[in-house]
């Protein structure tokens, strides 16, 4: 039961009240961070996104390239440039994923329906880190069967080793 309510503890953390830390040492050149949030998020989950976000513009404000995008809750049939736009990022991180042996699940839902379509469920936020147009960080993950948190991922922007998928 302890791993559960650690585990469940990192997925939705409490909320942290701290000032958002400096990066120091800078990441790597080439290095630029993206935010996906879910649109639709709950008012505990938005509340979880809005740290996630002040996280991030601090990251901007120090100079790391950064980008805020949204995507729906979930995608059957994608009709709108957005819902297009998340797909397309969601078969990205699956193949780079599927390359490394990282699992996305259950953060990312993905199923086939009977008509022969998928539907995919977005998680409340996502980070992912790129080098000069590669993925090599994503969060949140399971690498190696440990759990990498989003919350994780600011730590190692602000560490400046953000690259989890290298």
């Amino acid at each position: 039961m302890a791993a559960n309510s650690v585990d469940s503890d990192r997925m939705a953390p409490p909320p942290d009240n701290s000032p958002v830390a400096e990066v120091t040492p800078a990441p790597p050149d080439g290095v630029s961070v993206t935010l996906w949030l879910r649109g639709s998020a709950p008012s505990v989950a938005r509340e979880r996104q809005n740290r996630i976000e002040a996280r991030v513009a601090a990251f901007d404000d120090a100079g790391v390239p950064t980008a805020v995008e949204e995507w729906p809750d979930t995608v059957t049939d994608p009709s709108t440039d957005r819902q297009r736009a998340a797909v397309a990022a969601f078969d990205r991180f699956r193949a780079v994923a599927g390359m490394r042996g990282i699992r996305l699940d259950p953060f990312f839902e993905c199923r086939s329906n009977p008509d022969g379509s998928r539907t995919i469920r977005f998680p409340v936020a996502c980070l992912t880190i790129e080098r000069d147009g590669e993925l090599t960080g994503l969060y949140p993950c399971y690498v190696d069967g440990d759990h990498a948190a989003i919350e994780d991922g600011l730590d190692a922007v602000e560490s400046g080793d953000p690259e989890n998928l290298r």
